[in-house]
């Protein structure tokens, strides 16, 4: 027999409260960082902020020549032309010059929007590399529900 939308309202409802502490090392330390899973929207806002992120940066970068020192106005030009170009042509493909870099600055999106404390979430952009990585990854963790928890709420057997 199916569970009730009662029952899902009561799981959701449980789920947003939950946190969780983790400890992470530090310059030598270990320190507890309180973490909460994400949201089904804000795990859609950190992607679709990655991909407009790495589209413009694309659009950018083919009409920034290096060395050439552009005014406000050129900049602001440049900007608003690789918008443009960006809402315009549809493409879907995104290559940016270093994947590192790219999954750096997911990991921030991750850790400004599951860590629990709102002061030590503001510090993220001064995080290290490994802090940043090591918090995002149980964050991405937490928040991703396995496809066999989902069939066993909906009675499903599992394929196991």
């Amino acid at each position: 027999m199916a569970r009730t939308a009662e029952d899902l309202k009561a799981l959701l409802l449980a789920g947003d409260g939950y946190t969780e502490t983790i400890d992470i090392e530090y310059l030598g330390e270990q320190f507890a960082v309180e973490i909460r899973p994400l949201t089904e929207a804000e795990l859609t806002d950190v992607s679709r902020t990655m991909k407009i992120n790495a589209s413009m940066l694309k659009k950018i970068s083919k009409k920034v020549k290096v060395g050439v020192k552009n005014t406000p106005e050129e900049k602001e030009k440049i900007l608003k032309e690789a918008v443009d170009a960006l809402l315009s042509d549809g493409e879907g493909d995104v290559e940016v010059g270093s994947m590192a870099y790219t999954d750096f600055i997911q990991n921030q999106e991750y850790c400004k929007r599951g860590i629990v404390d709102e002061g030590l979430r503001l510090l993220v952009p001064k995080f290290r590399y490994g802090l940043t990585e090591k918090i995002a990854n149980r964050i991405k963790t937490i928040s991703e529900v396995p496809p066999a928890v989902v069939q066993n709420f909906f009675g499903q057997q599992t394929g196991n």
